[in-house]
């Protein structure tokens, strides 16, 4: 049975049902987790859809780039600023478990959708609001996409060559504010099952993102004492060039050093002081890359890999994005896989990141056309089909 047939869904989050109000990425994408995992999710969109679906050009009506966020859900288009929309979210908000939205502060609430207005119908709903800055504080009515809290955090000068600092080319804050608002809302679900009450959990984009990345810059600005020391920064992540590409390993332990200079043949290079033990190598990690680089360039990436994996040296060929796709690893695992669709075809996904033995997953789902769903879900809720026509008929619903 498909998906598009029927919401029963399977995984560990399998009979929990969430309404995903948010846009773009860093609300859906923590959506599709808890799809990924089993719940019932259904994307309420406007009725011109998600910005997201025009991000990509769409081929049969669905962008690739929308697909990769919103795969697994149900979608219903619903004009929210109309007071029947409002109220047919709150109508459906009775029977959920949980909500994620990513609207700015108050914009949910002048739609009559904000925690405090959904709480008093269900009392057991898990509210999460996902924003930039938080829902108060000097900044809590600017606009935050990734870019600015990348700029705003402190890690892109780390990431440039010393006078252009430059961001990570990925959403990556948009990525880590919808994991942490699946995870917190499975944690606010884990604390509902035990005193019965939802919450409110408002993940901010900026704390998200500095709580995953800062960590390394914080060395220096931990211990606040005038007399603490500071640690001396290394770059650890150089890539060597090969005959014909590229490889990237860290050289840590003392056996993987030891392993390094016997296949490279630089057994003198092993007694170095500057590169005894594995705090003063990384330290001194500048000097010692410029003694490997000649020699690791006069190799081919196959021949190198074999030489440190004889050696028990963790290096990896710098793979291109096909590259990946043919790995032997990554075919092994299925990090990602093919399913076939009927409205269109043999589509590729990405793989959950992790394997659940007594409740496996299903992800062979693409994301929804905008409003495929609406008819199905409106009678889910127990709206008649002359209810259902109003609504059509007066633009509340498409």
């Amino acid at each position: 049975m498909t998906f598009e047939t029927s919401p029963e869904r399977r995984g560990p989050c399998s009979g929990y049902r969430v309404l995903d109000l948010s846009t773009m990425v860093s609300g859906p994408m923590g959506g599709q987790i808890l799809a990924d995992l089993g719940a019932e999710v259904i994307k309420v969109e406007a009725l011109d859809g998600d910005a997201l679906r025009g991000v990509s050009i769409p081929y049969r009506g669905m962008g690739s780039y929308f697909h990769h966020f919103n795969r697994s859900k149900r979608s219903i288009a619903i004009d929210l600023k109309s007071a029947e929309g409002s109220e047919l979210v709150r109508r459906m908000s009775v029977e959920c478990d949980a909500l994620i939205e990513n609207f700015r502060p108050g914009v949910a609430e002048r739609l009559g959708l904000g925690y405090d207005d959904l709480k008093t119908v269900n009392p057991r709903l898990v509210y999460a609001s996902v924003n930039g800055f938080g829902d108060d504080g000097p900044y809590k009515d600017r606009p935050a996409y990734d870019h600015v809290i990348q700029a705003l955090t402190g890690f892109m000068p780390r990431q440039g060559t010393g006078e252009i600092p430059v961001a990570v080319k990925s959403p990556v804050v948009d990525k880590i504010a919808a994991m942490s608002s699946a995870m917190s809302i499975l944690a606010a679900l884990l604390s509902r099952g035990t005193d019965g009450e939802g919450q409110k959990v408002n993940v901010k984009m900026l704390d998200a993102w500095a709580a995953f990345i800062l960590h390394e810059q914080l060395v220096n600005e931990t211990y606040l004492a005038a007399d603490a020391p500071k640690t001396p920064s290394a770059d650890i992540y150089r890539a060597f060039a090969t005959k014909d590409g590229h490889v990237l390993g860290l050289i840590f332990q003392d056996a993987q050093f030891r392993g390094m200079c016997k296949a490279l043949g630089l057994i003198d290079l092993s007694s170095d002081p500057r590169f005894a033990s594995p705090g003063v190598r990384i330290m001194n990690i500048g000097a010692l890359n410029e003694q490997l680089a000649p020699h690791i360039a006069g190799m081919t990436t196959a021949e190198f890999l074999a030489a440190m994996e004889e050696n028990g040296v963790p290096f990896a060929a710098v793979n291109d994005l096909q590259g990946f796709l043919a790995d032997p690893q990554a075919k092994f695992n299925g990090s990602t896989f093919e399913f076939e669709d009927a409205k269109l075809g043999r589509m590729r996904g990405l793989n959950f990141f992790a394997i659940f033995q007594g409740t496996p997953l299903d992800l062979r789902h693409r994301a929804p056309m905008l409003g495929e769903h609406t008819d199905e879900i409106l009678r889910q809720f127990k709206y008649s089909p002359s209810e259902v026509d109003r609504l059509r008929a007066a633009k509340v619903v498409r």
